[in-house]
């Protein structure tokens, strides 16, 4: 068939329009393709910057925790030492600060013995005079050899030194034989010595030693082992750590009488530690148990256990394991105020308990402050600085408090009202102190923008605020708790040095020793002299642990003034 010119011309407009229509259906296809793509694209490009958002943010905190971390590892403490308490006070009536602050002049420069005020005096050592001469016993004339005459001596100077014997001493008893007609024994033989240790290979004054030194300085068992084969005495492991074994179960009563006397008091410092038993009996690898520290005004208490709960702590402070109650005392409803950080058993326990008060440490929430601003210094550094002025004015104001306290126990008659002012000046200087640190952190917690690091230091200020402000009301308490932590830091440097324990009962034997020496060193007693006493007293009680009056007589705070010197001063040699 053939067409005309105008039916060629309409054939292919129609033609035309169909493949106009057919291609715009496919870019509609291709153009619905596209934007379902791009809506994925989209989903895709938010879940990554979401998931970059978040990685941003886990850096950050990591390199947070890496900063503090580095911080606590190997930078410098935060914190000034303050002075221990006197021989035989109580460290929770000792004004640290105000007594740092009397020993250094207006200078600021330390003074008193061994801070270039001249040398210590060691007159109370024994003394051993040493005379030099020369090789051939006096001196001649270099020209015509006639010999000098003595002309005397001449004190070149005094020298300490420090020497380890270890010695075999061979115990020899006199015997005598009757020279009369009595009837009476022919022979008799004195006493030997006071062996604590009946069958011991050791002397009372080498398991005092070895008591002092392993568990007071905390030395290995390895490195006494070393140290004694230096001397020429090869003892093995194992009849050491039975020795000590021994002494502990002599220690036992003694322990038992600090335990009693350390759960009726009316205030303690609380602390807790890891420790680890490389033998349990329930199981083969090592478990970690805990190590508790409780100070009262003149005790230590150390308790070894395999758990870290709140039932430790029960039984110690006298808690009723049902109610949580304490337990009344005998003149009624009793009270107790514990010092500790932030663990949740003490403030679940003040909770429960009536009676019970808590005091949280300050230093504790001040290392919360220095930690975030080494999480990030450039920016939370003019923050951090500012916290720890707050803090600052607040110990100080608490060293006085506690000086007008003390003051206001048994003023003179002339100044009652002197001392009174004075108190309620102390009281309002605190007042304001604490006022500016709540309103402080009323203000920030609800400002916008503030680093992460700030704000969880200042949730744990608002979390604990009420053990933080309730020093005010117990002001011959100090503020923190450093004083548990001084006193464990002993076991930690044994921790460190031995690992731990080998099984259960090694391990609470080192908290009954610990106690024991801890309670000493509390008394201002020499460790050394205390235990070789104590050990005497056991060897002439037939090498049994003591009871009754010999065993009230080796408690601090039973002894006669005499023997508190006595056991003050280093051993005896010879």
């Amino acid at each position: 068939m053939v067409w005309d010119a105008e039916g060629a011309e309409a054939l292919s407009a129609e033609r035309m329009l169909a493949e106009a229509l057919e291609a715009n259906r496919q870019l509609s296809e291709l153009a619905d393709g596209l934007i379902e793509d791009n809506a994925l694209l989209r989903e895709q490009v938010a879940r990554l910057a979401e998931r970059d958002a978040e990685r941003d943010a886990e850096l950050e905190r990591l390199r947070a925790d890496f900063a503090v971390l580095q911080r606590m590892l190997f930078g410098r403490s935060s914190e000034k030492s303050r002075p221990g308490p006197p021989a035989g006070g109580d460290d929770n009536a000792a004004g640290g600060g105000g007594q740092d602050r009397e020993r250094r002049g207006a200078a600021g420069k330390k003074r008193g013995p061994g801070a270039r005020a001249g040398r210590r005096d060691y007159s109370r050592l024994p003394r051993l005079e040493v005379f030099w001469d020369f090789p051939d016993g006096g001196y001649c004339c270099p020209e015509c050899g006639e010999p000098f005459t003595p002309l005397g001596d001449h004190l070149s100077g005094e020298q300490l030194d420090w020497q380890v014997i270890v010695r075999l001493v061979a115990h020899c008893r006199r015997r005598y034989r009757r020279a009369c007609d009595c009837r009476v024994p022919a022979t008799v033989m004195a006493p030997g010595p006071p062996k604590a240790i009946g069958k011991g290979l050791f002397t009372n004054g080498f398991i005092a030693m070895l008591l002092t030194e392993r568990f007071a300085a905390g030395r290995s068992m390895n490195s006494l082992v070393t140290g004694l084969g230096r001397q020429g005495a090869e003892i093995s492991p194992a009849t050491l750590a039975g020795t000590c074994a021994q002494a502990g179960a002599l220690l036992v009563p003694l322990a038992d009488a600090i335990t009693e006397r350390s759960r009726g008091s009316w205030h303690l410092h609380a602390d807790e530690t890891t420790w680890r038993v490389f033998a349990p009996r329930d199981g083969d690898g090592p478990a970690k148990w805990w190590l508790w520290v409780f100070l009262g005004p003149d005790t230590v208490c150390f308790v070894m256990d395999p758990t870290r709960s709140g039932a430790v702590l029960a039984r110690h402070a006298g808690l009723d394991g049902e109610t949580g109650q304490l337990t009344d005392g005998e003149d009624g409803p009793r009270r107790l105020v514990i010092s500790s950080d932030f663990y949740k058993v003490y403030e679940s326990a003040g909770k429960k308990a009536d009676g019970l008060v808590n005091l949280y440490c300050w230093a504790h929430l001040r290392r919360h402050v220095v930690r975030a601003g080494d999480a990030n210094p450039v920016q939370l550094g003019h923050w951090t600085d500012a916290w720890l002025g707050r803090i600052r004015d607040l110990y100080a104001a608490h060293d006085e408090l506690m000086a007008a306290w003390a003051g206001t126990a048994a003023p003179a008659p002339q100044e009652k009202e002197a001392a009174a002012g004075r108190l309620e000046k102390a009281y309002a200087a605190w007042d304001d102190a604490i006022t500016v640190i709540d309103e402080a952190r009323n203000k920030q917690m609800q400002a916008p923008g503030l680093q992460e690091p700030a704000k969880k230091a200042l949730a744990t200020l608002d979390r604990e605020w009420d053990g933080l402000a309730a020093h005010r009301d117990y002001p011959m308490a100090s503020l923190d708790n450093n004083a548990a932590e001084r006193m464990i830091r002993g076991p930690v440097v044994t921790r460190k040095n031995a690992r731990g324990s080998h099984n259960g009962d090694t391990a609470r034997n080192a908290a009954v020793i610990w106690t024991v020496t801890g309670t000493a060193q509390m008394a201002g007693l020499n460790i050394l002299t205390y235990l070789t006493a104590y050990l005497d007293e056991c060897g002439r009680n037939g090498g049994k642990p003591l009871t009754g009056p010999a065993l009230e007589r080796f408690l601090p705070w039973n002894a006669s003034p005499e023997h508190l010197r006595t056991w003050a001063q280093p051993p005896p040699g010879g």
